[in-house]
């Protein structure tokens, strides 16, 4: 006598449909969990920095740049070009100019945006350099005399400065006020 006659043998497990029903809710909640814990990590929220202690705990030192520049009549004005992905600075003050600077481009929120981009001198006073980053929405501005950007807190001066490109592609730099 086959399976198929006998009404007495019970189906294979995997073909009750009770298994089914309490096993389905518990299976996808598994699944939806790795989901959400992969994007958690994969797209972190990146708008508190790691070190906030020691960043605003060595902020008083950062205040001497924006000092120095102000004593040096330190003024820029940063010109983006979407077009073909350069950044222009004209620089003016009573300094010897450097030949390079470093621009730093802080992303509001996402920490991965961040760029830095060297400054080159085509004149006095006059600076190129490429952008990669995407030319959008808001940007914390920096430029600095020092091009290792870890050794930021050693440069002489820095100019500040944000731009929104929805706004406009140009953005004054100037010291910091304190």
């Amino acid at each position: 006598m086959t399976q198929k006659n006998n009404p007495q043998t019970p189906a294979p497990w995997y073909r009750e449909p009770w298994f089914w029903m309490v096993m389905a809710p518990l299976v996808l909640v598994v699944i939806v969990s790795f989901v959400l814990v992969s994007i958690a990590v994969r797209y972190g929220d990146d708008t508190v920095s790691d070190t906030y202690y020691k960043d605003s705990r060595l902020y008083h030192y950062s205040a001497e740049q924006d000092e120095q520049a102000r004593a040096l009549g330190l003024a820029g004005v940063l010109l983006f070009s979407p077009q073909d992905s350069t950044v222009s600075l004209d620089l003016r003050g009573n300094l010897t100019y450097p030949e390079k600077l470093l621009l730093t481009l802080s992303h509001p929120v996402e920490a991965d945006l961040d760029e830095h981009v060297v400054l080159e001198q085509v004149s006095a006073g006059r600076y190129r350099g490429a952008v990669k980053a995407p030319m959008q929405h808001r940007w914390y501005l920096q430029v600095i005399p020092e091009l290792n950007p870890e050794e930021f807190r050693r440069a002489q001066w820095r100019l500040k400065g944000e731009i929104n490109f929805n706004l406009g592609n140009g953005v004054p730099l100037k010291p910091a006020e304190l």
